[in-house]
Parts: structure tokens; sequence; C-alpha cells
């Protein structure tokens, strides 16, 4: 059956198609998709993502460990160290990680089983939380809404077995405000939370997992209707969309400045010369008051460091000015941290830096002040925000209507903040809750002046990122921030349809066009691609579609080279002569039969040299939505070519370079 949705874009009329998009999953045996009994190291695919305690639990570290596992080989364990005085309940969690994954082709929660064994070390500390999480965020949790201690799974002091199906409502539970687990991901998360309490948890204790085991019935499911939604106007400017979930709603989405000298205000900054960062609001999440935006202004801890995606925590030293409000009111607030490594205790005001800014006695150590300054407010979270500081300590909020606050970092925390190495700055936003998911936070423009380097960007004027100003590989998801000129629109459909491409015609039985020129957005239960105003038909009329693309070859592209669907090659361009010894960068496709790039993601791609007998590559590196890069040396003067090949599924067919002159 057809089904036709018509909606207005301008003077355009749109028809969104979706003709025989699913169909059912043949019968089989039950497919193993994931095994982890921790006895062997982990793959490239797998991870401890991340722990976190909280409660009496003063300390956890999460380790495999030889001889505590069922068999006496090993396991996973959580060694939680607890107060000694406390409220009597704790918490510690651990989080097992498969990325990845490809066989998973059942839509249907109830296909799915989870198995695992656990213990505890001491019975006080008798109780398991277990979440999945899927690539968005989507969440299964065995504590109802709201949770609470009591309400989990048993555990006792000798391994116990536990077996569930993910359709089985009498164990899981959606947790409240995430998606819905879906079980079609690239990504599953595994998080073992244990609770301590009832009677007053031990100083320390363990927590042992093993066998983690998740098997899949391949019993056809009913195919969901697959429905195309009308196309939206994407904002003009820079936008940062939320839909990704992997750290919850507090996944964040950002640029970072590419200029990593000369902008701070620290010996810089007087009244004669003040120094201000201001940026423009343009647009924010409709249905969400919790969503926020942030300007961090971070010294010598550049983009390239480690965890650079959360200065706020990662960095030694910094700045945030935290913004957070809707079309009617909004308030910005101003804070800083020094001296605090992985930790934002000082940021929030938590303990133990719960002393009043400026108090020291410049005796008394340590002296944990806070170090949230103050705020600023003003009737709409739109509009210019500018933080001006006319000294090391002296700084002033203005709000887009004017009003102003004057707030002083302690002189003695100001030489902290100070640029010796680098200093970057960064642009943000969190959804913070469901509400401002799959929605755009949209900034207009970006100032830094009377440092040693200022810049400016005015997005309203750009047509895409100006990636020798802005680098958003620190965004959680780079593909979610882009610059728009305002024409494009997003086009979403919804899942499970892996594999399909969008198309648009001028009519219903036209000639259909691929759609590949923007971005494809990562949202939340929803596939999504940005659709610009030159890809779109003449005349009034236009129609969406989706089309299945199977991945059944690879291709690699020279530089000088470029995809090209529907022609022989499958490329067009010529390659571009290289020199001998020097890092030469392949772009690596999975196509279709007629060259279309399809979204694969996971696979692993082997690069060689069948002509070049001491060409170097790349060791092999995992598909990323259908593409990946990868580097390769060649040793040998002459015409080479180079070959790749799917190391994770000997039926692609490889891919074989044009050949290349290498001088």
């Amino acid at each position: 059956m057809e089904k036709k949705l018509f909606n207005s874009i301008g003077i355009r009329m749109a028809a969104l198609v979706a003709t025989g998009l699913l169909t059912g999953l043949s019968t089989s045996a039950d497919t193993i998709l994931i095994s982890q009994n921790f006895d062997t190291p982990f793959g490239t695919t797998q991870s401890i993502a991340y722990t976190y305690f909280g409660g009496d639990i003063t300390n956890t570290a999460v380790g495999v460990v030889a001889g505590a596992g069922t068999n006496g080989t090993s396991a996973l364990e959580q060694t939680n160290m607890a107060a000694a005085l406390g409220n009597g309940y704790g918490y510690a969690a651990a989080v097992y990680q498969e990325t990845g994954l490809t066989a998973n082709t059942n839509a249907a929660p109830g296909a799915y089983t989870l198995s695992f064994d656990a213990r505890t070390s001491d019975p006080a500390a008798n109780h398991v939380e277990v979440r999945l999480i899927d690539l968005n965020g989507g969440t299964l949790d065995t504590a109802p809404t709201p949770p609470g201690y009591g309400n989990d799974l048993v555990l006792n002091t000798t391994y116990t077995h536990y077996s569930m199906k993910l359709d089985d409502t009498t164990v899981w539970h959606g947790q409240n405000g995430a998606p819905p687990f879906n079980p079609v991901t690239s990504q599953w998360q595994f998080l073992f939370q244990a609770n301590g309490g009832g009677g007053g948890i031990p100083p320390v204790w363990t927590m042992d997992i093993d066998n983690i085991q998740v098997t899949m019935t391949n019993i056809a499911p009913t195919a969901p209707p697959v429905t195309i939604y009308p196309p939206v106007k994407v904002p003009q400017g820079l936008n940062l969309y939320a839909g990704t979930a992997v750290n919850g709603f507090y996944d964040r989405q950002e640029v970072a400045s590419v200029q990593s000298t000369g902008l701070g205000w620290v010996g810089r900054a007087t009244a004669g010369n003040p120094v201000s960062y201001s940026f423009t609001v343009n647009s924010a999440p409709t249905n969400s008051a919790l969503a926020s935006f942030q300007m961090y202004l971070v010294p010598n801890f550049p983009p390239s460091s480690a965890n650079a995606n959360a200065p706020d925590w990662f960095a030694t030293s910094m700045v945030e000015t935290f913004l957070v409000g809707n079309s009617t009111n909004a308030v910005l607030r101003f804070a800083y941290k020094v001296n605090e490594t992985a930790g934002n205790a000082m940021l929030l005001g938590n303990a133990p830096y719960t002393n009043a800014p400026g108090s020291w006695d410049g005796v008394t150590t340590p002296y944990y002040e806070s170090g949230a300054l103050g705020s600023v407010t003003n009737n709409s979270v739109l509009g210019t925000w500018t933080v001006k500081f006319t000294s090391g300590t002296n700084v002033t909020l203005i709000a887009p209507n004017g009003t102003n606050t004057d707030l002083i970092i302690p002189s003695y925390n100001a030489p902290s903040l100070a640029e010796s190495t680098s200093f970057n700055v960064s642009l943000s936003m969190q959804a913070e809750d469901q509400g401002a998911m799959n929605q755009s936070f949209n900034y207009g423009n970006f100032a830094v002046a009377g440092v040693l380097n200022p810049f400016s960007d005015n997005f309203l004027a750009d047509s895409k990122l100006n990636t020798n100003v802005w680098n958003n590989s620190v965004a959680i998801s780079p593909a979610n921030v882009f610059v728009s000129d305002g024409h494009q629109k997003l086009v979403t459909w919804s899942q499970p349809a892996s594999g399909f491409a969008l198309q648009d015609a001028g009519q219903i039985r036209g000639t259909w066009n691929n759609l590949n020129q923007g971005p494809k957005p990562t949202l939340s239960g929803l596939f999504s691609q940005v659709v610009s105003s030159n890809e779109l038909p003449a005349g009034n009329n236009v129609f969406f579609r989706l089309i299945k693309r199977t991945y059944s070859q690879l291709q690699v592209l020279l530089p000088g080279e470029t995809n090209a669907p529907g022609t022989v090659s499958g490329k067009i361009g010529t390659p571009t002569p290289v020199n001998n010894s020097t890092d030469v960068h392949f772009t690596v496709n999975a196509c279709d039969s007629t060259w279309n790039i399809v979204n694969a993601s996971g696979d692993l791609i082997h690069l060689t040299s069948n002509t070049d007998p001491q060409f170097v590559g790349q060791s092999d590196t995992a598909l990323a939505n259908g593409t990946v890069q990868m580097i390769g040396d060649f040793l040998t003067s002459g015409t080479q070519t180079v070959t790749v090949t799917d190391a994770s599924n000997t039926n692609i067919t490889a891919g074989v370079s044009s050949p290349v002159t290498v001088n």
C-alpha cells in the first residue's frame, strides 16, 4: 500500500511517499549477538564506557579480575568504598559497552534475551539495577519509575544466573524521560548499578558480573510502518542538533575555536582595554525550559586533548557560562574552577567547594571556595550575551536587554586561569531533557575582542561551517553541528529503516534524484537528511521517497577523485600524483551495485597494495555512516594502486583504486 502526505514548503507542495519499505526477516536459528565472559582481552568494539557513584560511596574502581569468575576464571569486578558515617545507602555503577553491532536485525524487543551471572561480597549490598542503553539513549531499566532501593534485582554472595526477555514488562521499565530502547542499533551499553543499604553498607564491598550474553531469535517480526515526516526549515546560523543520548540528555554538541593562542584575558584586560566574549542566540528549542547553551573559556587544554568534549570536567582550570531559558525569561550563570581535574564540584559550588567566593583567609588550606560567582537575567534566551573583563579578576555579565551584573574572581585564583600553552573558546549545547531532543540550538554570531588574536564569525552570513575558525570534531556527533544558510530542509523518517536513502523528484513518476549534499544529523528515534535548496526540483511540487541500498562493494578514492553514482567506474576526477614515503589520504566508501554510498557502519576495512610490496597502510579501521578515511604510504616509485577489503564480511567485493603516479 502506498502512503502519501502532503505538506507546503513555501510555494512548493511536498509529497512524502513510503512504499513497501520494510519486509519481515526469514526464520532461522537463534543468533548469539553478544557473548562476554571477560576471559580474553577486549576487542576494539568492547570497553568499559564509564562508571559513577553516589550516596555513601566515596570511590569506585572497575576492572577485569582473574579468579573472580563463575568457574574461577575472570569477571568484571567493581570495588566500592563507603563512608564511615552516612545515611546507610550508596550506589555505584559500571557500564560495559559493545559497538559496531550489525547482526541485531530483529526490531522486536521480544526477540532478545539478556542473561548474566552476578554476585556481591556482602549481604548488605544486595541489589543490582540493570539498564540497557542504545546508541541514542533509548533505555530499558529493571528499576521502576521512580526507582528506589529494594526495587531492583536481588544479589547473593554466591553467583546467581539471571535471564530475561527484553519485552518482559514484569522486569523491564522504560526510564523516565528517555526514548524507548531500540534493539536495532550499533551500540549497546549494559549498566550494572550496585545498590547497598537496608541496615548499613559495608566500608568495602565488591560486585562481580560474568557471562553477559544476548541472544536474538530470528522469527520474522511484523514489519512496522515507516513514516516520512513533513520537511521542516533548518534555522539559519550555526545549528547544534540535540539528537544523541550517549550520556543521557547531557550529550555535548559543540564547536571549539581553531585559534588556540592569544585568546586569554588574564594579563591583557584593563579598564582601558576590556576583553569581551560575546555570542548571539538566534533560536532555541521551543518546548524545553531546561535546554542549555554553554560558552567555555579554556586555558591550556586544547581540543586535541583527550576528553576535549568535556572541558568543564576534565580541564584543570576553566570558565563556564551556562545559559538556560526560553522566549520569555532566561538566566546566564558564570562559574569557574581552578586546580580541579576530573570534576566540576567547584563550578557548581558542590561539596567540598562550599565556602563563599573570596572568603579565603590567606592561610588555611585547603580553602575550597565555590566557583559559582553569579548570574544575569533577561526577558528571553534570544539575543546577544556578553562576558566582559576589565582586569584579570573583574568581570561583567551583560544580557541582551542591557541588564548587567558585576562579579569578581578572587585575585589568588586568577593566575590559574591565565594562558600559558593555549587558550580555546567553545560554543556548546545540552538537551537536558526529552523536550529538547531532535531540535536545534542555534548561534547567530560570536566575537572575542581585546585579546591578542581577536576574531569573530557571523554565522548568519556563512553558507557552511568555517573550518578555519571552528572545529566540530569535539561534538558527540559532528554531523549534528553545521551551518545553514536558512534555505535547507530537514527531512526525517521513522526507524527502523536501516539502509534506506532519501530521494526527491518533481513528479511522482518522474526522475528520482539522490540527496546527499547535506549532513545527516543523528536524531533520537529517527533517521534524517538535510536537503539543500539546489537539490529540490524546479517547479511547485516536490516528492520524497526512500529507496533501499544494499552494501555490496567497496570503493577507494584517491586525492583528486570524487564519488559519482550511476557511472561505470563510480567516480570522476583524476588522481593527483603523490610523493614516495609521504602520507596519502584515501577515502573508502561502502557502495551498492550502482556506486551509491550505503550507510554501513562497524565493518573493519583493510588497506593494502598489490603493486607496491613495501606499501605501509593504516591498521584495519571501521566504517562509519558508509565511509572511512585511511592513510597509507607508497615506498616504491612508479604507477601504483591500492586495494581495500572488508575484513568483517568476505561477501563484499573488494575495491581497487585508480592507478596513481608515485614520484
